[in-house]
């Protein structure tokens, strides 16, 4: 069973956010590999009634990422936007905004989970994406979060 801090609400800590994305791309019968990261020394971390909610920025989009037991809510605005839930067994159609096109996606949560301590916390979820022209990525997704002292 993971941790899990009862959130007080509205205490509000600043923290240190890194995360990062590892998702095998299946495109005409070949697959490869593709990882990113991010990192905002700045963030904010936010106990709400029910969770606990990051906000912060990278050098590519700004991020509020919504935190429950069982479930993780994910908003990403910049050049690619999207508002996903994730919570095991969900499907989901989806639109990706991407540099200026909207593309049709569906995603699908494998598992999801949330451990969040008095110093921080991560959230981990495993999911696929299938866009309309058959390209499937299987992803793995991690945010973790130290509260500054």
């Amino acid at each position: 069973m993971s941790a899990w801090l009862e959130p007080q609400e509205g205490v509000s800590w600043g923290c240190h956010v890194t995360w990062r994305r590892r998702a095998r791309v299946r495109e005409g019968g070949r697959a490869r590999y593709q990882t990113t990261r991010g990192e905002a020394k700045d963030a904010r971390w936010l106990q709400t009634k029910g969770g606990h909610l990051l906000s912060f920025q990278d050098g590519e989009a700004m991020y509020a990422v919504r935190m429950e037991r069982d479930r993780v809510l994910m908003v990403r605005r910049g050049e690619v936007s999207l508002t996903q839930v994730f919570a095991a067994g969900k499907s989901q159609d989806l639109v990706l905004r991407a540099y200026g096109k909207e593309l049709p996606v569906r995603a699908e949560t494998r598992s999801v989970q949330v451990s969040v301590g008095e110093a921080g916390g991560r959230a981990h979820v495993i999911f696929d994406l299938i866009y309309a022209d058959d390209v499937e990525q299987s992803v793995d997704l991690v945010f973790q979060w130290v509260r500054r002292s």
